[in-house]
């Protein structure tokens, strides 16, 4: 499912933050300049937009299409994640302990950071731009970060470390390509309900881990 490769990929990248001293909501503009021919007309599979909350050690992903809605919860202290989907009616849970997140970590490999000549404004901030090496790519990825805010610690990209925060990134994998974009980050009181696992959600079979790649 690629759809959902390249959502675990971008979950490494951005889903797992832990912002040092943010509390608050960072909301991701997504937009695609290219699907592979088997996923053209199929572009209300993808979602638009996610959101992260950061709370200290936590964090809470959301992101939505027309067919399914994703959560992930995250907690850097204890080095574990859960995944929540809805979809079709129903709802499933991944709970994924510190030595399952560490060897997703671990399956990622090393990225290769080069910093090059160029620079763009994204949400107000002049941008530096960073090419950066990783696998599951087809291509280099693109980073766009400023030195004004501080990096944000990665959960999954511990080894990306750019200089500044990133606010646009453009990568590609299995024929897809993908450009995220901060369009807006609001320091805010979250409250802790938003970080605990809702009623209803039932644990995936090791059957559903497979047809998803995850086992």
């Amino acid at each position: 499912m690629k759809n959902f490769s390249l959502l675990l990929l971008t979950l490494l990248l951005t889903g797992n933050l832990l912002a040092q001293g943010f509390e608050g909501v960072i909301t991701y503009s997504i937009t695609y300049d290219q699907l592979p021919a088997e996923m053209q007309g199929m572009e209300q599979m993808l979602p638009k937009s996610q959101k992260i909350l950061v709370k200290g050690d936590k964090t809470r992903f959301e992101q939505t299409t027309q067919v399914s809605s994703t959560i992930v919860l995250s907690d850097i202290g204890t080095g574990t994640s859960t995944i929540l989907i809805e979809a079709a009616g129903q709802k499933f849970k991944l709970s994924m302990s510190k030595e399952d997140v560490d060897k997703t970590i671990k399956q990622q490999g090393t990225p290769e950071i080069n910093y090059v000549d160029g620079t763009k404004e994204v949400a107000g901030y002049l941008c530096k731009k960073a090419e950066v090496t990783m696998d599951g790519l087809d291509d280099k990825a693109i980073f766009y970060y400023t030195e004004e805010i501080p990096p944000i610690r990665m959960r999954g990209m511990e080894n990306l470390q750019l200089k500044g925060m990133a606010l646009e990134y453009m990568m590609s994998t299995n024929g897809m390509k993908m450009v995220m974009t901060v369009t807006d980050m609001q320091k805010q009181d979250i409250s802790d309900e938003m970080f605990t696992v809702p009623d209803g959600y039932t644990e995936m079979t090791d059957q559903m881990k497979q047809m998803m790649g995850l086992n």
